[in-house]
C-alpha cells in the first residue's frame, strides 16, 4: 500500500506579484503568506471519491464582519477585525490533478466558535478525484486596518506590519543561533592558539 501524503510550502510576499496556478492569473500584495498543497499517492476506493480537508483559522483580535468577493475563478473572503486589522483569504476555484488536468475545487469558510479574544473559522476544501496528486495555490494575507489600501491607493506596502513582524520573530532566532556559533567558533579557536604556544611537557611514563 502506498504512502498517503500532505505537503504544505509556504511562501512570504514581501512584495507585490502576479502569479498563476491552474490557469488562473492573480495578484498577490506586499505582507502576502502563500499556502501551497500538495496531495500525492492517495488510495481511494473508487472513482467517485474525493478529498475532504479542513483547515483551522484562529484570528486575534475576533472578526467583526466579513465580506466576500468574486471575481472570475477567484473568491476571496475579508475578514474584518473591528478597525484594527484586516484579514485576506484568497481561494482558487480550480487546482491541478495529476501534474496534466485542471479540476474544480469546493470550498467554504465557516465559523466555529467567537470569544471576546479570538474567532475560530473552519476552512473547508473540497477535492475531486485523483490518482496521483492533486496541487492547490491559496494564499492568507494580514494588514493592519486604515492603511493605504483602504482608500484604494498604494499596493499596501506600508500597512502589512503584522506579517512583517512574524518574519522578524522567525529572523532573530535564526540570527541569536549563529551568534552563538560565532562565539562558540572564536573560543574554539582562542584555545587551539593557546595551545600551540604552550611549551613542551617532558616527562616518563613508567608501566
Amino acid at each position: 500500500m502506498k504512502n498517503q501524503l500532505l505537503e504544505a510550502d509556504y511562501s512570504f510576499f514581501a512584495s507585490a506579484a502576479n502569479l498563476e496556478s491552474a490557469g488562473i492569473p492573480f495578484h498577490v500584495t506586499p505582507g502576502t503568506l502563500k499556502l501551497s498543497l500538495m496531495v500525492s499517492q492517495w488510495n481511494f476506493t473508487n472513482s467517485t471519491n474525493g478529498l475532504h480537508i479542513v483547515l483551522n483559522v484562529n484570528i486575534d483580535p475576533p472578526v467583526t464582519s466579513i465580506i466576500e468577493t468574486n471575481y472570475g475563478n477567484i473568491t476571496t473572503y475579508t475578514l474584518l477585525s473591528s478597525d484594527v486589522l484586516n484579514t485576506t483569504i484568497t481561494l482558487l476555484h480550480f487546482g491541478v490533478a495529476d501534474n496534466t488536468t485542471i479540476a474544480p475545487v469546493g470550498f467554504s469558510l465557516n465559523a466555529t466558535s467567537s470569544s471576546p479574544t479570538n474567532s475560530t473559522y473552519a476552512l473547508i476544501l473540497d477535492f475531486p478525484h485523483f490518482t496521483s496528486s492533486f496541487f492547490y495555490d491559496p494564499d492568507f494575507s494580514v494588514t493592519l486596518a486604515g492603511g493605504g489600501n483602504n482608500n484604494g491607493g498604494g499596493d499596501g506596502s506600508n500597512d502589512s506590519l503584522l506579517p512583517l513582524l512574524a518574519l522578524v520573530a522567525l529572523v532573530i532566532p535564526i540570527a541569536m543561533v549563529m551568534i552563538a556559533i560565532a562565539v562558540v567558533t572564536f573560543f574554539a579557536v582562542r584555545r587551539w592558539v593557546w595551545k600551540q604556544h604552550l611549551p613542551p611537557v617532558e616527562g616518563t611514563i613508567t608501566l
